[in-house]
């Protein structure tokens, strides 16, 4: 077995060539075409990839004579369009149960350097018969793919349910107009499509504008970050009778860990466990919180990650479960709903705070249409600020409409307009980008 590099848009090529490198029982390292190519080559050396297979648009600017170590091999994407995947493509797909290395992943690195998840065959396979339990795809369902492949959403839980019951695929490029999503839908029959938060709200907001006849869709699954309560709301309201099911995973878990079903989604939740997972909300001494409360979420799979190409896992807080870092609680109904990251818990004045809570009040606000909650120093004292995108100059507003509405602890004291939030090549919040631009703004202004 050797770890054969993958970089390349999405595309009916780029499942071939996936499928071929694990018939050559070899393990993908997935890597997204939009990382710089220098960067790209680090990761590759770390992951001690000795092959790349590459899209050739993507190759043909850079200089690779110096580079002795791993050899590339150059294929072509045959269209630009949506395509489905051809017969040809399934047929050669063989499951796996195997536990060798399948997929080497790279996390969105939000709060740091990504870090290569390594997964088996037995972790994927496992996962996507879980999603395949609660998806339920039948013959007539056809699946829109939107998201990079290079993530484990898309290889899991779209390329491999549609792999494993053979139902019809629709791949196409990533960088598209919400219009362009939603006209797809509707020349390609699509039934079942699965957006992150961010591209449900982009094409919650076509909607309002635009009316679509999306007869066929029957559900859209989300996942990628917390849904938040407007979005929820408006995506609800704009897409009337088609259910929206939030579903949770992370890629150590390859991915899948929760998902709403008809049966279990009565709030803004992710649902309940998969089949054989197991989930708790734990203190930091391994006991289980009650019932609303706040903890972390740990997880109990089939599906654990192998390890990182580099670095340790974060501690376990029960002895063969999974630590997410994710701060969590258990609503009234048994379904799971996710406040945030650990990592992004913030101390104010001795108060713990959770960002994700007060962005949820401030989207409420008509003045803002997006906003990121985080912490910076000012005089050298901590204070919460807000940077937001809406109505400029709306500060005042925006303070007077949370009075009242939350602790005035957790009202942040500075407010940045900006024309949009900086995200990652994922499409994740920037957490060091905001804090760059909210400081920067606060240095001018003092």
């Amino acid at each position: 077995m050797k770890r054969v590099a993958l970089i390349g848009e999405n595309s009916v090529e780029y499942v071939s060539t996936l499928i071929d490198i694990w018939n050559c029982g070899n393990c993908a390292v997935l890597i997204d075409w939009r990382i710089p190519f220098t960067t790209a080559i680090e990761m590759m050396r770390e992951a001690n990839v000795e092959q790349c297979s590459i899209e050739k648009r993507l190759i043909e600017k850079e200089d690779i004579s110096g580079i002795k170590d791993i050899e590339f091999v150059i294929y072509e994407r045959g269209s630009n369009s949506a395509q489905y995947l051809s017969n040809e493509t399934y047929n050669k797909f063989q499951e796996n149960y195997s536990q060798n290395e399948a997929v080497v992943i790279y996390s969105s690195g939000t709060t740091g350097k990504s870090k290569g998840i390594i997964l088996s065959h037995f972790a994927i396979n496992t996962n996507a018969d879980a999603i395949i339990d609660y998806m339920q795809p039948n013959a007539d369902d056809r699946i829109y793919m939107v998201r990079p492949l290079s993530h484990s959403s898309a290889i899991t839980g779209e390329l491999l349910v549609a792999l494993k019951t053979h139902t019809p695929l629709l791949i196409s490029t990533i960088a598209v107009h919400p219009r362009i999503i939603l006209r797809n839908i509707i020349s390609f029959n699509v039934t079942i499509c699965c957006l992150n938060p961010t591209l449900l709200a982009l094409a919650t907001d076509e909607i309002e504008k635009t009316h679509y006849q999306l007869s066929s869709l029957r559900t859209i699954y989300v996942s990628g970050s917390v849904l938040n309560d407007n979005t929820y709301i408006r995506s609800h309201k704009a897409f009337s009778s088609i259910p929206i099911y939030n579903v949770y995973g992370l890629s150590e878990a390859a991915p899948r860990v929760t998902a709403q079903r008809a049966e279990c989604c009565n709030s803004n939740s992710v649902g309940k466990p998969l089949r054989n997972v197991e989930v708790a909300v734990l203190y930091e001494n391994g006991d289980d919180v009650p019932q609303g409360e706040y903890g972390t979420v740990c997880v109990k799979t089939p599906s654990i990650f192998s390890g990182y190409i580099s670095g340790d896992k974060r501690a376990s807080l029960r002895p063969g479960w999974l630590n997410t870092g994710d701060i969590g609680y258990w609503d009234e109904n048994g379904e799971l709903h996710i406040v945030g990251r650990a990592d992004d818990m913030l101390i104010i004045d001795t108060h713990k705070i959770y960002p994700t809570e007060i962005e949820e009040k401030i989207l409420q606000c008509d003045d803002v249409k997006e906003c990121v909650v985080t912490s910076v120093k000012y005089n050298k004292i901590d204070l919460l600020a807000c940077l937001y995108t809406g109505t400029q100059g709306a500060e005042k507003n925006i303070r007077e409409y949370l009075t009242g509405k939350l602790p005035i602890y957790e009202i942040p004291r500075r407010y940045i307009y900006c024309r949009s939030i900086p995200r990652n090549n994922n499409g994740k919040i920037s957490a060091k980008e905001v804090k760059a631009i909210i400081e920067q703004e606060m240095g001018s202004t003092t």
